[in-house]
């Protein structure tokens, strides 16, 4: 649907118009004031002779042709300098329009020009920088988060390459094709693990809480229930939980489980010995956040050798591995995981090497709101 005319209209031409059309009725007026004040005036003597009569008919004739005269003068030349004005105070606008025009993904860079004055283009150009550097950031977040997806996802693709072709080139026994077959298998379920951990992340970045399961209104039993799940797949490990009665996440299900699930896998992979499970109230300073929203804390640790200390800031980055050495089956998203779960739910997350020993990470959740006590 094609816009209205006026909106196809320059906005310094509407701007103009409107001036105009205030301007020529203030005239117009002030012309009607001023032949009624004469009228009054000359009514104000009563009768008058002839010639007075005629000279006063003369007077007001050439008032009204002063006034016919003068009235679009003074109506023009206003136009004018009201098209002038509204051309100067949208010309900071215009410029900062062909500016934007100027940013692409190839001058990162690249900033409008703030006003000195501090008015209201001033505070426009402020908040449009604001965004181009909140885009910027996401760009840049994007492309790394490409990089390291394609560079995650090399290895494993190479290394299936190597097996079918190995497998397709030398005639081989059924044990060592079995063999081949197994590890490629392998290699497969790396790659659907590393897929649905990105479009998980994918989704959580863009605050996708669509919840495919509701909140937690028992936490402790959930603990419980990811514990004893994880002991079972590491018999050598002893995962032990620490949660009151009564807290619970206003979380996702599913979502919740999963990055508890990551922080006690975490901990089995990376540290020594058992692994401990605790949650408890949360409370932030009052100025961070609302006074009616109380938050849990989940805290998992290990008993290993702890976080190298230049790895703690960057625990919860994607593709991470505090010992690239080590052979692990993750796939670096783990913690990174957790950490957009608690991001999305507004919570907070963290990591700390313990005094006693061994390594501790941490999430922040909301809680679902209590119900209101009878009186």
């Amino acid at each position: 649907m094609n816009p209205p005319v006026m909106n196809r209209i320059p906005l310094r031409i509407r701007l103009t118009a409107i001036f105009a059309a205030v301007m020529a009725l203030v005239l117009a007026g002030a012309g009607y004031l001023t032949l009624s004040r004469f009228r009054e005036s000359q009514s104000e003597y009563g009768s008058v002779t002839g010639i007075a009569h005629q000279a006063q008919q003369e007077a007001l004739d050439d008032l009204v042709r002063e006034l016919l005269t003068a009235l679009p003068i003074v109506l023009i030349l206003a136009t004018i300098g009201a098209y002038l004005l509204a051309a100067a105070a949208l010309r900071p606008v215009e410029r900062m329009r062909t500016q934007a025009a100027a940013v692409t993904e190839d001058t990162p860079g690249y900033r409008l020009d703030v006003p000195p004055s501090r008015d209201e283009i001033a505070r426009l150009a402020t908040t449009l920088n604001d965004m181009l550097t909140r885009l910027q950031t996401a760009l840049n977040h994007e492309r790394l988060f490409v990089a390291d997806a394609s560079h995650e996802l090399r290895t494993p693709l190479s290394l299936l390459r190597t097996e079918i072709e190995l497998a397709l080139r030398h005639p081989r026994e059924a044990a060592e094709l079995r063999a081949a077959l197994v590890s490629a298998h392998e290699e497969t379920e790396r790659l659907v693990q590393l897929s649905e951990d990105l479009l998980l992340l994918a989704r959580t970045d863009r605050r996708d809480t669509t919840p495919a399961g509701s909140a937690v209104p028992d936490l402790a039993r959930l603990l419980h229930r990811v514990a004893a799940r994880l002991r079972n797949g590491s018999p050598g490990t002893a995962v032990t939980v620490g949660c009151p009665d009564g807290l619970t996440a206003a979380v996702p299900h599913d979502r919740l489980e999963r990055a508890v699930t990551n922080l006690i896998h975490n901990a089995q992979q990376h540290g020594r010995g058992s692994v401990e499970v605790t949650a408890r109230p949360y409370e932030k300073p009052a100025h961070e956040m609302p006074a009616h929203e109380k938050q849990v804390r989940i805290e998992v640790r290990d008993h290993g050798p702890g976080f190298p200390p230049d790895f703690l800031p960057h625990a919860f980055d994607r593709f991470t591995q505090a010992d690239r050495s080590r052979a692990t089956t993750g796939t670096g998203l783990g913690l990174a995981i957790a950490a957009a779960i608690a991001r999305a739910a507004n919570g907070e997350y963290g990591a700390y090497n313990h005094p006693d020993g061994g390594a501790v990470a941490w999430i922040t959740l909301p809680t679902l709101p209590q119900p209101p006590r009878s009186a």
